[in-house]
């Protein structure tokens, strides 16, 4: 292959057609590139096969898949919620607890009945991705309003400490004239 060439043209199939294939097959193609994984600092080809599981060893990784553990070692307890129809069951820590997945999930379930009543017709995976941009849209201008309204806050405790420190300065008339 010259140097010049492109690497789409190596893989078109006017390239192909050229070389006198009719159908093109995977085995055909030359390798477009050889992969490798880093990860800190060891290196791993991606092509290579990993090694077998026994038998045991997969109903070893099922069995802790089941179960799932927290930081302390016991198990997390599950809650069942019921989005768009379809049953989820989330696990819930003592960060979040069993009442704000609940919400979570009455919240998500609410924006996606919104989106698919507005927009009939649409497919489930359409309507969820509607959904999804309202809600970064609800949380982008919840954000902004939150900006606006610590930069008041800032506002009003500086006219405060100003005003403060005005009627500390200037003396009342009666320590005006106390002290002459």
């Amino acid at each position: 292959m010259k140097k010049s060439q492109s690497i789409m043209s190596k893989y078109s199939d006017k390239s192909m057609k050229k070389k006198g294939s009719s159908k093109v097959t995977a085995e055909d193609l030359p390798p477009m590139a050889d992969y490798e994984q880093r990860y800190k600092g060891m290196s791993k080809e991606l092509t290579q096969e990993p090694p077998k599981q026994t038998l045991n060893d997969k109903i070893k990784k099922r069995e802790s898949l089941k179960k799932p553990v927290n930081e302390e070692g016991g198990a997390s307890k599950k809650v069942s919620v019921e989005i768009n129809g379809n049953l989820y069951l989330l696990g819930c820590t003592e960060d979040i607890s069993e009442a704000r997945i609940r919400k979570i999930a009455a919240l998500t379930n609410e924006i996606l009945n919104t989106t698919k009543e507005n927009n009939p017709g649409l497919t489930n995976s359409k309507i969820n991705a509607l959904a999804l941009i309202d809600a970064c849209d609800r949380i982008l201008t919840l954000k902004d309003e939150n900006s606006n309204m610590r930069t008041e806050l800032m506002y009003l405790q500086q006219k405060v400490m100003l005003e403060e420190e005005k009627e500390k300065s200037e003396p009342t008339p009666m320590e005006l004239l106390a002290n002459e």
